[in-house]
């Protein structure tokens, strides 16, 4: 692992498109490699099944607080700390111990966090319908991150539509191990600068591999995408960080529907990356004959990978896939379950840049054959979009999640998911965005209704939520108690979402109620009553967050192979 490198900055360099040119294939793919044996088949050693690219997603959303550019906190830090780093003349005053402010800011950090009583989920803070399923157990229980590709790679025997071979059909899951290799440059000498034009320049080489568990999960309804994790994950993933791999990101349910920003645009650009593989795979042989000039699977995976980055261009769309134009023609072998990289916005390019996490806007599918009989589509490549990986993700977690925790746990999550609380009744009404529709600018007729409603800024009515409110009879005697009520909703309304004005009026309505019972049967000081109430709120949340912890800490051995190795695996 000598030959690291480290996560690359967006810096002032781009091609003639306007396009970063570091972004690498080299730090955002890696290289997938299916090998299998079958002792039916005559086979002794490990053969080369099938080889194509991955890519590493982000589990937990990227927290923005983490991702501001540098020159965004120069100004902050010159506007926030100017009296304490300057004299009153406007001279910088200097320290000979400039490392303990940083330490004391350290210090702050890891006391705060000694009082968590369980594991906060990442990224922005966000209503429990908003979280995405994994995100209700804490880290150590479940993978950090997913691996990517094509399910037509992982298992080519469940694609008969692709491959015609009668071999293939013995081959099954126990048959197969997976990998994954980073490669890099073979020389010392400093990596060009990117065109993005197709294959990089100069000769690359595997830097290391690392294995996968043998339990890919595959999307429900035949689309070409699978999942697959890591073994010891943990220390992976500290290998593959100091070797420059970066995780992608994929745009949460929630932000996809709440997005005002068409899901389709013709003519905006798009990142295509993976790995050119030169040599073909045992899936394209009529006949399976092993090569027995070859001694280990360790010896065929040389010079087969090679780093490839094309622009694209949206041209058309489906609900299931999207067509691009690309920059080098045609897609080359291997780059099936590649990752379409939305490209950075200008903002992040230059003086301003930051580690930003680079976000999917698809995984790469294939290409329409260059003979097709319509010459526009033909030789264009197909990716499906990002809504359709999200929407598989959240199935892949959703079923990683039950086989975590136990069934009444589980329960309790899907009522949150399903914006319910402990009392069956659902929070949170308003329609949102639909994304499973492709909509090609945002002036169509239904998009101009949605932003009229917005517009108007009002309330959602809920009959339930409102009736018997204090200030929302229909009674004349409380105008000074409606205007008050007004205000308060407006306030709220300026710092929340709309479902969590929706979550907080659904807690208050409870409480009254709860006040209002408490007042007609036992009497009391209306004060004291009330914080009682209050008080079993908070007690009530401390239970739920205790038993969620108990029941993690309960689960020290997970034998679900993609989330946590066997002991077997270890040796």
């Amino acid at each position: 692992l000598s030959s690291a490198s480290v996560t690359p900055e967006l810096t002032t360099s781009s091609t003639a498109d306007g396009v970063p040119s570091n972004i690498s294939p080299i730090n955002t793919c890696l290289a997938l490699s299916v090998h299998f044996r079958h002792p039916d088949l005559g086979m002794k050693d490990y053969e080369i099944l099938s080889r194509a690219t991955a890519f590493l997603l982000q589990v937990d959303p990227p927290d923005p607080s983490e991702h501001v550019s540098k020159y965004h906190k120069a100004v902050a830090s010159a506007t926030t700390t100017e009296s304490k780093s300057h004299d009153g003349q406007g001279f910088v005053k200097k320290s000979a111990f400039p490392h303990l402010g940083e330490n004391i800011d350290l210090r702050k950090k890891l006391l705060r966090k000694q009082d968590y009583k369980y594991d906060p989920a990442a990224g922005p803070p966000r209503l429990p319908h908003q979280l995405n399923w994994l995100e209700f157990c804490p880290t150590a229980f479940r993978p950090k991150v997913h691996v990517m590709t094509s399910s037509h790679v992982v298992s080519p025997w469940l694609w008969h539509k692709y491959y015609g071979q009668d071999w293939l059909g013995l081959v099954k899951q126990e048959h197969v191990k997976y990998s994954l290799e980073v490669w890099g440059t073979s020389s010392a000498s400093e990596e060009e600068a990117i065109s993005h034009d197709g294959k990089l320049k100069g000769s690359y080489e595997p830097l290391a591999k690392f294995a996968l568990n043998p339990y890919p999960i595959h999307h429900p309804n035949e689309m070409d995408l699978a999942v697959i994790h890591m073994k010891q994950e943990d220390e992976a993933l500290k290998h593959l960080m100091n070797l420059g791999i970066q995780p992608l990101h994929l745009p949460t349910m929630h932000e996809l529907e709440t997005s005002n920003d068409p899901v389709f645009e013709p003519g905006d650009r798009v990142l295509f990356q993976g790995f050119e593989v030169y040599e073909a795979n045992k899936t394209d042989q009529v006949t399976l004959a092993s090569d027995e000039t070859k001694e280990s699977d360790a010896e065929d995976d040389g010079r087969v990978f090679h780093p490839y980055s094309s622009l694209g261009t949206l041209a058309m769309a489906s609900p299931d896939r999207f067509l691009a134009r690309t920059k080098a023609g045609p897609l080359p072998e291997g780059l099936c379950g590649g990752p379409v990289i939305v490209l950075p916005s200008e903002t992040t390019v230059g003086n301003n840049s930051t580690k930003e996490p680079l976000t999917i806007r698809g995984v790469v599918e294939g290409i329409v054959p260059t003979n097709h009989e319509n010459a526009e589509l033909a030789g264009l490549a197909s990716f499906l979009p990002s809504y359709r990986i999200r929407e598989f993700v959240d199935y892949a977690e959703r079923v990683m999640l039950e086989q975590i925790v136990d069934e009444d746990l589980f329960k309790s999550i899907v009522d949150l998911k399903d914006r319910k609380d402990k009392r069956g009744t659902t929070y949170g009404s308003g329609q949102e965005g639909e994304v499973h529709e492709v909509n090609d600018n945002s002036n169509d007729a239904r998009g101009s209704e949605r932003l009229n409603e917005e517009d108007e800024d009002e309330l959602p009515y809920d009959s339930n939520l409102t009736s018997g409110m204090e200030g929302t009879s229909e009674e004349g005697d409380t105008p000074h108690i409606d205007g008050e009520y007004q205000e308060i909703i407006a306030s709220l309304r300026e710092k929340h979402t709309p479902e969590e004005v929706d979550a907080i009026l659904a807690t208050v309505e409870r409480e009254r109620e709860e006040v209002v019972k408490i007042m007609e049967t036992e009497g009391g000081e209306m004060d004291d009553v009330i914080e009682a109430v209050r008080r079993k709120t908070y007690d009530e949340k401390d239970r739920i967050m205790a038993k969620i912890e108990k029941e993690m800490m309960e689960q020290k051995n997970i034998v679900e192979g993609e989330i946590v190795c066997s002991e077997e695996d270890k040796k």
